[in-house]
């Protein structure tokens, strides 16, 4: 497909990884990509990072106001006909846009596609990936899988027409689970398609782990009442609330266990077994609270 895509890096304090994130869009097997690094107050290397790639890439320098802010503003300067989002500590492999472009293009029904992500653990060159669905998928409940955390979802996994990703906003009160809040609203209003293919690779470091649960300990589950009780679906997310908040703290659970804050974990913990017992009372997720009194 002959198609500009506008590839949109928010960017905070990442200058360390930044120029293979910028690298890897300029390497895509489709040529025709626009690249917008909107830098969010970066204090780091991240503007001497930028000069390597100045007549090739917009970057825009802003005050920092989150990461929400930042895509918005790359949504605004986005010209493409075809717009994707790449968080700058992670990348994409040679072949993802042409990928994506070349399932919409046999899917013109389909607003919206999504494929599998790689796993690498910074020390490593090893990529991992367990597939979800084993076909190619479209549907237009997508939005449910998205909630219960039953989706695949990778927001450098996205690739979304441009009048569609336009037409809505990402959340600037919200820094953890911003994504979902977004994609939620495309996958309601529109139908998606799953491919079962990695096209981009989430890269698990420090900085991202401590820089992740400053932002989950902030948000905590104001996602579900944020997300279900938006005018915008006019209720008809209701039916999702329970078991959106039970798989909300249990992530919570899971994220505070890992960062060996466990006093906060059990407080999640309980929350799931006030509202799905069955989930809670699975052993995996009683060793680790039995062992949480321990740690």
């Amino acid at each position: 497909m002959s198609a500009l895509v506008s590839i949109i890096i928010p960017t905070y304090n990442y200058g360390a990884y930044l120029a293979r994130a910028v690298e890897s869009c300029l390497n895509q097997t489709h040529r025709d990509v626009e690249i917008i690094v909107i830098d969010d107050g970066s204090t780091d290397n991240t503007q001497a990072v930028m000069c390597g790639f100045t007549d090739r890439v917009t970057y825009v320098y802003q005050e920092n106001r989150g990461v929400s802010a930042a895509r918005n503003v790359g949504l605004e300067k986005a010209s493409g006909d075809f717009i994707t989002f790449l968080d700058s500590d992670d990348y994409l492999v040679g072949e993802a846009l042409a990928t994506r472009l070349d399932a919409l293009s046999r899917y013109p029904e389909v607003a919206c596609v999504i494929t599998e992500t790689y796993s690498q653990e910074a020390a490593s060159d090893t990529l991992s990936w367990k597939p979800r669905f084993p076909v190619p998928t479209v549907s237009d409940r997508f939005y449910e899988q998205l909630l219960t955390e039953r989706f695949p979802f990778q927001v450098a996994a996205t690739l979304t027409r441009a009048q569609v990703a336009k037409r809505f906003q990402y959340p600037e009160d919200l820094s953890n689970g911003e994504d979902v809040a977004y994609f939620t609203k495309i996958f309601f209003s529109e139908k998606v398609l799953y491919l079962p293919v990695p096209t981009s690779v989430s890269v698990r470091h420090m900085d991202s782990l401590r820089h992740d649960i400053d932002e989950v300990r902030q948000n905590g589950a104001a996602l579900v009442d944020l997300i279900v009780k938006d005018p915008f679906y006019g209720g008809a997310l209701d039916y999702l609330y329970r078991d959106f908040r039970s798989f909300r703290s249990l992530s919570l659970f899971r994220r505070f266990y890992q960062a060996g804050e466990m006093h906060e974990a059990r407080k999640h913990y309980f929350d799931v077994l006030r509202s799905a017992p069955v989930r809670a009372l699975k052993p995996d997720h009683v060793a680790k609270l039995i062992k949480s009194y321990f740690r």
